[in-house]
C-alpha cells in the first residue's frame, strides 16, 4: 500500500460484501503474554525471541525491551517509549476497521499495523520502515496517512443481482488493477488478502473472469513499499488515432499508407 491518496470509491455496500464479511470476528481482544525481561504483561504479537550467544536459554522480549536492547547494542540512543492505542478508520464504504500497532527496531525503525481477525493479525495491514533516528511520533503519523490512502481504495465489487438473482452474486475485479496481500492459510498454502479479507487463489481466479484472454504482470513489493494503489491506473491509449478529429485521422492514413 502506498502513502498516495487514493480516489474514494462510490457506491453503497453491497449485499453480498455483508454476507461474506459476516463470518469475519474483528471484535476479539488483543491476547498479552509476560516479558521475560520486564515482567510486564504486552501484547502477545509485539513478542521476540531473543537467543543468548553464550548458549542459555532464550528470551521472549516484548518489543519496547527488545528495542533497548537492539539500541544497546547498536551504540544508538534509546528508542523513545511509544505505546500506541488502537486506531479506527472508516474504509470506502464506511465499514469500520480497528488498527493495533507494533513499534521495532531492526535495519530501521519500523512500525507495524494491523487488525485482528478471530484473535489473531489479520484484515488490513500496513508497514512503515525509517531511518532509525526517526522520531517515533513521525513514523507513527507517516503510517496512518498511508491506512487512510489504503483504506480509501476498494478493488473487488460486487454483481449484487436483486431478489431471485441474488444467489447468483459474486465478487469480480472492479478496476484493472489489484493491490493486496499475500499470506499463508491454516493449510500452510498461499492465499491473498484483497480488501482486507482472506481468499484462496481458486476464489481471486473466479474474480479476474471478465479479463480472459487480457496479459497481466504479477509484482511483488515489500511491505514497506509504496506502489501506486490506484484500481484504474493511467495507461496510454492504445488507439489514439481514433481520438482524432476525422481530417487529421484522414491525413494520419495517408501518411502510413
Amino acid at each position: 500500500m502506498s502513502t498516495m491518496a487514493g480516489k474514494p470509491d462510490s457506491g453503497d455496500k453491497c449485499r453480498f460484501d455483508r454476507e461474506n464479511e459476516a463470518g469475519m470476528n474483528t471484535t476479539a481482544q488483543m491476547p498479552t503474554d509476560p516479558c521475560d525481561e520486564c515482567g510486564q504483561m504486552k501484547p502477545a504479537f509485539g513478542f521476540t525471541l531473543l537467543t543468548s550467544e553464550k548458549g542459555g536459554p532464550a528470551r521472549k522480549l516484548c518489543s519496547e525491551c527488545c528495542n533497548r536492547e537492539y539500541m544497546h547494542r547498536a551504540g544508538l540512543t534509546e528508542l523513545e517509549t511509544a505505546d500506541f492505542e488502537p486506531l479506527t478508520r472508516r474504509d470506502c464504504v464506511g465499514k469500520e476497521h480497528t488498527f493495533h500497532f507494533v513499534v521495532h527496531m531492526s535495519t530501521g525503525l519500523g512500525i507495524k499495523a494491523f487488525e485482528l481477525v478471530d484473535g489473531v493479525p489479520g484484515g488490513y495491514q500496513f508497514f512503515v520502515l525509517e531511518h532509525p533516528q526517526t522520531r517515533v511520533r513521525a513514523a507513527y503519523d507517516k503510517l496512518v496517512k498511508k491506512i487512510e490512502a489504503g483504506l480509501a481504495v476498494r478493488y473487488l465489487r460486487s454483481s449484487d443481482f436483486p431478489g431471485s438473482g441474488a444467489s447468483h452474486n459474486r465478487l469480480y475485479v472492479k478496476g484493472t488493477a489489484v493491490n493486496g496481500r499475500i499470506d499463508e492459510g491454516d493449510d500452510g498454502l498461499p492465499v491473498v488478502v484483497v480488501d482486507g479479507r482472506q481468499f484462496s487463489w481458486e476464489e481471486f481466479g473466479q474474480f479476474l473472469t471478465p479479463y480472459n484472454g487480457f496479459n497481466f504482470r504479477l509484482e511483488c513489493f515489500d511491505t514497506c513499499d509504496n506502489p501506486d494503489i490506484t484500481s484504474e491506473p493511467a495507461r496510454p491509449d492504445l488507439v489514439w488515432w481514433l481520438q482524432l478529429p476525422e481530417s487529421e485521422r484522414d491525413d494520419e492514413d495517408h501518411r502510413h499508407h
